[in-house]
């Protein structure tokens, strides 16, 4: 590519893409993993924000760019604080419905009326102790909008009975993207890309899952008439207990996982850092493999393969990603002043296993 003049006359540099890496192995990952397990038992819990900083640490020290790796700052001290605010709403929510389930469903409705907020004081949280190249991301405040997206598309989903869902999935994505920054350099979604794009996706998978689903069910009648007419799957063979569980299993897990892939590729795809423009290049078939063979390998494994998991997940996704640079912003950027977060948020959402992702 020929390089472009400015407006100053002088040429302007091609557009250079740098891709990301992932360098850790599964042998390393096990030791910090089976460490972390040993003392989180052992100090029945206690040693987990421990635990978590370790784990982050190799992960993102382990995970390049253009030469510099990223770094995880969170103090564990900061973490056990608000985990243990949040394991103790979760035991009081607990208790109060074995006990007066009344009360459970008035603490129900707090929590999820707080979700919004704890979505951001998450992602506040996440983004202050992320860095690269010593300079940290961020998340805006944005409570107000937060609300305004998580509460009216929900609300918009149940009304059409889960129709409007694409979009309100595109809302918290976008909602999450636009206000996330690397020091000074914000981060936008691409206008171009909208709710009917996520719902392209969504109905394509809907309507992948009832072919299919009508496919078995055909084969499964064919197969029952076969074997001697009989509807009930105790008269159909192997193939009949193939057809209606294990290949059922199978294909919408894989489905699910293919999904969610095309989703984030989507959204990767569509995110700029200032003139800088992500690119990702996952193959759908490929990652759902992946996500389902490593599912398998941690169940046959009684789950001591999720660090060998972990690591085959993350070294994939990082070998599909790739920044492309339009100036040298990166070098040259400032990091931002932000205040230091408290992990209450990110702490309160894991208790209550809310997701906080795009």
């Amino acid at each position: 590519m020929n390089d472009q003049i400015t407006a100053d006359g002088l040429p302007q540099p091609a557009a250079t893409t740098e891709a990301l890496s992932f360098s850790g192995s599964a042998g390393e990952y096990f030791r910090i993993w089976i460490v972390n397990l040993c003392l989180t038992i052992v100090t029945l819990g206690i040693y987990s924000p421990w635990a978590k900083v370790r784990r982050n640490k190799y992960l993102y020290g382990h995970s390049h760019l253009a030469g510099a790796s990223f770094d995880y700052h969170a103090n564990p001290v900061a973490i056990l604080k608000g985990r243990l605010i949040a394991v103790g709403m979760l035991a009081l929510y607990l208790v109060s419905a074995a006990l007066v389930p009344v009360f459970s469903l008035a603490i129900g409705a707090l929590i999820a009326l707080a979700v919004p907020w704890l979505l951001v004081r998450s992602r506040m949280f996440a983004m202050r102790n992320t860095s690269y190249r010593n300079v940290r991301f961020r998340f805006r405040p944005v409570y107000a909008q937060a609300y305004k997206v998580i509460v009216g598309y929900l609300l918009l989903t149940i009304i059409t009975l889960g129709i409007a869902y694409p979009w309100a999935r595109y809302q918290r994505s976008k909602l999450i993207v636009d206000n996330t920054s690397y020091g000074t350099l914000d981060m936008q979604l691409d206008e171009e890309v909208g709710g009917s794009n996520f719902f392209v996706i969504y109905t394509g998978a809907g309507f992948l899952a009832l072919i299919v689903g009508l496919v078995m069910a055909f084969a499964l009648g064919m197969g029952a008439s076969m074997f001697g007419g009989a509807g009930s799957l105790e008269d159909v063979p192997f193939i009949g207990m193939f057809l209606s569980v294990v290949f059922p299993i199978l294909f919408y897990l894989a489905l699910y996982f293919g999904t969610e892939a095309a989703i984030q590729r989507l959204i990767l795809r569509s995110t700029a850092i200032a003139s800088n423009q992500l690119q990702c290049s996952w193959n759908l078939p490929g990652i759902s493999l992946i996500y389902l063979t490593n599912l398998f390998a941690i169940a046959l494994s009684f789950g001591l393969l999720i660090p060998w998991a972990t690591i085959r997940l993350q070294r994939y996704k990082l070998a599909g990603l790739a920044l492309t640079l339009g100036s040298d912003e990166l070098d040259a950027v400032v990091a931002a002043q932000t205040e230091e977060v408290s992990a209450l948020g990110d702490e309160i959402g894991e208790a209550f296993d809310y997701d906080f992702g795009l």
